[in-house]
């Protein structure tokens, strides 16, 4: 949704911010499995389903209008971050 104004924290109702922090805590954990995975590497499918998980996550709280997750917590993934993960071809 190009041009389509993301709603900020204040502005979300509490089912919203409900649905926001629990995308925003499995995006943490993702990338903490991300992370993990891509130092061992044994297991290259996990690693290529986290990575997609976190994009359709990152694709979800875009569609819904939410805040990046950074605004959530101090290791979420940015704004920056989201248009490079949204670059990457599946």
């Amino acid at each position: 949704m190009p041009g389509a104004r993301r709603t900020s924290l204040r502005e979300l109702s509490t089912r919203d911010y409900c649905l926001y922090r629990v995308i925003c805590m499995e995006l943490e954990n993702l990338e903490h499995e991300i992370q993990i995975e891509g130092k061992i590497g044994l297991d290259l499918s996990a690693l290529s389903t986290a990575i997609q998980d976190r994009r359709l996550l990152v694709e979800w709280l875009r569609e819904l209008l939410f805040p990046p997750a950074s605004l959530y917590n101090d290791c979420g993934i940015t704004e920056a971050v989201e248009d490079l993960l949204l670059r990457e071809t599946l």
